[in-house]
């Protein structure tokens, strides 16, 4: 008999600290749970987050692509422009030097009519 009473409270103590094993079990799930809640949410939160930044990246790549596209067109334009500029340089330089040998012609014909005539041209000039 004492054998068996000895059996039982052993049974017992063992539903005792099972109970109260489980039961602490349960509180730890219950944790675990309002933690995955919690963190699902924040997950919720963080890819909405995330699409956000997505749709605002790629809209600023588009941007990013127009304004290659309009920097590649005006250094193309600036090119162009340079090359005319070199040109027009090249021309101005002929036209000076077309415009020199012109007021030498110009001045080798006034010597050469003052020595013909024995007057400087605008005494001539001034006698008509």
């Amino acid at each position: 008999m004492f054998r068996r009473i000895l059996v039982l409270k052993i049974l017992e103590i063992s539903i005792f600290v099972t109970g109260d094993v489980v039961k602490k079990l349960q509180k730890k799930v219950e944790e675990v749970i309002v933690d995955k809640k919690r963190l699902e949410k924040r997950v919720k939160s963080v890819e909405a987050e995330n699409s956000s930044l997505k749709d605002r990246v790629e809209a600023d790549q588009v941007d990013t692509d127009i304004l290659k596209v309009w920097i590649a067109e005006l250094e193309e334009e600036k090119a162009q422009r340079d090359e005319q500029n070199e040109y027009f340089k090249l021309k101005n330089k002929e036209l000076e030097a077309i415009n020199v040998k012109k007021e030498h012609e110009m001045y080798m014909m006034n010597k050469v009519l003052e020595s013909l005539i024995g007057k400087s041209v605008e005494q001539r000039f001034e006698e008509i």
